[in-house]
């Protein structure tokens, strides 16, 4: 129905038996709709899309035919039309379960302090590792520990309680993930071996999953905006003219 309105050309297709001229739809013409009308939120209502519905259905649900899907699609600057709109939840599961391998769906996406993604905080209380011990005599702020299980990458900051010889409590700042207790660390670019023995996350932070992080992106994709019906005809109209 979009390309309907696109004039038609004569372009000329060169193979190998010689020139093949077809008539086809004349795509540079791809205009918007004027940026003005756009831009007036006054001529929008907003709609929460449902589980299921496409372009296709929302049209005929608010204008009485599914052949202005594309009018939503412009209107709300979405031309992509799989990735722009939300998914099922079957399709939103397939879709988790491809990007992220299934051991780590619930494994945290990113961390968020006072409503902002920012860096986390794990509290570590780590020991020596059965693999190489002196480790935690090895701790210092600015230094990199890696996750021999996981690969998650943090930082440490602040030593918080230094060590008795058994223990030490560090505090790590890392962009994902968590450490585990009983998982084994290493310090990057040096041969120091430790083992996590506790891990906590302030109260302050708050942590989203991989699978939370796929669900909110999906769900924020529900919420369109809707050209009033009574202006849909003369927003078409000057769409018209503009090609």
């Amino acid at each position: 129905m979009y390309f309907a309105n696109f004039p038609k050309i004569v372009y000329d297709f060169d193979t190998a038996s010689g020139t093949n001229y077809q008539i086809v739809t004349d795509i540079t013409r791809n205009v918007r709709f004027r940026k003005k009308i756009l831009e007036n939120i006054s001529l929008y209502d907003y709609y929460d899309m449902k589980e299921g519905e496409t372009p296709e259905m929302v049209s005929e649900k608010i204008y009485g035919t599914p052949y202005y899907h594309w009018v939503i699609m412009l209107a709300n600057q979405r031309y992509d039309y799989i990735n722009d709109f939300p998914v099922s939840q079957l399709e939103l599961d397939a879709l988790v379960e491809q990007r992220y391998s299934i051991s780590k769906i619930e494994h945290i996406h990113h961390y968020e302090y006072n409503g902002f993604i920012r860096e986390g905080v794990n509290i570590l209380v780590i020991r020596d590792s059965d693999l190489l011990a002196g480790g935690i005599g090895e701790m210092a702020v600015g230094k990199i520990l890696v996750s021999q299980t996981n690969g998650y990458v943090g930082r440490i900051d602040d030593i918080l309680v230094e060590s008795d010889n058994a223990t030490v409590t560090l505090s790590v700042s890392l962009r994902n993930g968590k450490f585990m207790p009983n998982e084994t660390l290493t310090v990057q670019n040096e041969t120091v071996f430790v083992e996590v023995q506790t891990c906590t996350i302030p109260e302050n932070y708050t942590v989203t999953s991989n699978y939370q992080h796929e669900f909110d992106l999906n769900e924020a994709k529900r919420r369109i905006k809707i050209i009033d019906p009574a202006l849909v005809e003369q927003l078409i109209k000057e769409f018209k003219d503009t090609i």
